[in-house]
């Protein structure tokens, strides 16, 4: 006949883990909403609708306030994803509003959500980038390549804690071959500026000659 005791002690274990599983799968269902909110606000940014944004980025705001008080700390890790969305919508924005980037205390998310969603976003800013250039805003475009510049230099030295921020030497190699891209794109175009301000000036100057 088995131990009472043990027994008992089996059982207790068998509600607590049933009561974990069911906050993890609420917490599960709610961060898809947080990351709907986060994406969509992003969208908004790139279009140049700020307030409608910043209004989504208030309600996901709100939302992950609610599921952190219900994650407590033994279920931190399943709103990662949520965090981390939350912060790359909140870089994006200060970088197109140009003002200074939220601290980690600030936005009140993990140390590894905070990093990722820094370098996250600098996928986000290279396509503001390649717009800017488009529209022919090259100054503009040459400030933001500049800002993902500085970000990236800012969080490379934290590839040493791979084992610990858990993928974030993978998001620095994306980030850098991304900036890549960026660099030889504003290359190009300077070097295409300066032919046609070199052709512009020869035929100002032969134009002289014939007056």
């Amino acid at each position: 006949m088995l131990d009472k005791k043990l027994v008992d002690s089996i059982d207790n274990i068998d509600k607590e883990l049933k009561i974990v599983e069911e906050r993890r799968e609420y917490l599960i269902r709610e961060n898809r909403n947080v990351i709907i909110l986060c994406s969509k606000a992003i969208v908004d940014l790139h279009q140049g609708k700020i307030s409608e944004s910043e209004t989504k980025i208030e309600n996901a705001k709100t939302l992950l306030d609610d599921l952190k008080k219900y994650a407590k700390t033994d279920l931190e890790r399943v709103i990662f994803t949520a965090e981390q969305e939350y912060v790359e919508a909140i870089v994006l924005k200060a970088i197109i509003k140009e003002i200074e980037i939220l601290s980690i205390d600030e936005i009140g998310v993990s140390n590894s959500a905070y990093l990722n969603g820094i370098l996250d976003c600098i996928g986000e800013v290279k396509r503001l980038t390649y717009d800017k250039m488009r529209n022919g805003d090259f100054d503009v475009a040459m400030k933001l390549f500049e800002k993902i510049q500085e970000i990236y230099n800012l969080v490379y030295p934290f590839a040493i804690y791979d084992n610990i921020v858990s993928g974030i030497r993978r998001k620095l190699d994306i980030g850098r071959m991304l900036i890549e891209d960026v660099r030889e794109l504003i290359t190009e175009e300077t070097r295409r500026m300066m032919l046609i301000n070199k052709m512009d000036a020869f035929e100002s100057k032969n134009t002289k000659l014939f007056l």
